[in-house]
């Protein structure tokens, strides 16, 4: 059965670069790196070895941390009289489910002069976007969201 949503919005990280990318842009590194390296090594300069080996591990870590992150989103889906906030960061998956009458959306200062969207409703709160959205266009979503939670049919 096909489900069409009243109103469904994703946040999700750029991830521009892919898997296979990753794993090109490291042997390229690598190669540029073990060149080098062994070239001062060569004139006896030996300790930029295992430096230029800790250098490619940092890459390789790095590289690790962005592929562990790249399926994770926050999402709200306006479905009939219900508001859900999916999110996904590494493998916690959590899902809150709010009445579309009751729900409230709100932003507020957060440390640093930043703006935190709120969504709630009976003392309950969940922040949607802290990652994957600027102030800018949490103040345009929340626009958003007020319209759609008006439109109850």
């Amino acid at each position: 059965m096909l489900s069409v949503f009243d109103y469904k919005i994703i946040a999700r990280p750029n991830n521009s670069l892919t898997s296979e990318g990753a794993y090109k842009l490291l042997a390229i590194l690598a190669v540029i790196a073990l060149m080098v390296a062994v070239g001062f090594t060569h004139i006896g300069a030996w300790l930029v070895l295992p430096f230029a080996g800790l250098e490619l591990l940092a890459f390789a870590l790095a590289f690790y941390y962005i592929r562990l992150h790249a399926a994770d989103f926050e999402s709200i889906t306006i479905d009939g009289d219900q508001v859900l906030v999916e999110k996904k960061h590494n493998r916690d998956v959590s899902a809150t489910v709010f009445q579309r009458y009751w729900t409230q959306v709100s932003v507020k200062e957060s440390a640093g002069g930043k703006h935190a969207l709120m969504i709630g409703s009976h003392g309950k709160e969940v922040e949607f976007g802290k990652h994957f959205i600027d102030d800018e266009q949490r103040l345009a979503l929340v626009r958003e969201l007020k319209k759609k939670l008006r439109n109850i049919n």
